[in-house]
C-alpha cells in the first residue's frame, strides 16, 4: 500500500506555488476581512475588543505590541489607552 500526497491550495487551477496562492488569496479578501469578521461573529469580535481594552486600562500599559491581530482593529482601539 502507498499514500498519494496532494498539496491543498486555494486555487487548484493555478500554476503558481502554494505560497504565492495563499498570498494572493489573502490579498483578495483583505478589503472585506473586517466586514466578514464582524458579520460572521455577529459583532462579538467588537465586544471582545472593548472588554480587552477595559481589562487593560487599570494597568496603564506603556507599551502594547500588536502581533498578527488581523487588520489592526485591536491596536487602533488600544491607542485610547495612550500607551
Amino acid at each position: 500500500m502507498f499514500a498519494v500526497t496532494m498539496a491543498v491550495v486555494p486555487y487548484k487551477d493555478e500554476t503558481s506555488s502554494k505560497k504565492e496562492q495563499v498570498a494572493d488569496m489573502f490579498d483578495n479578501i483583505s478589503r472585506r476581512y473586517d466586514f466578514l469578521n464582524h458579520f460572521l461573529s455577529l459583532g462579538i469580535d467588537v465586544s471582545w475588543r472593548k472588554k480587552a481594552i477595559k481589562m487593560l486600562a487599570p494597568h496603564k500599559p506603556k507599551v502594547i505590541l500588536d502581533i498578527a491581530t488581523g487588520t489592526g482593529d485591536f491596536a487602533l482601539q488600544a491607542m485610547s489607552l495612550n500607551p
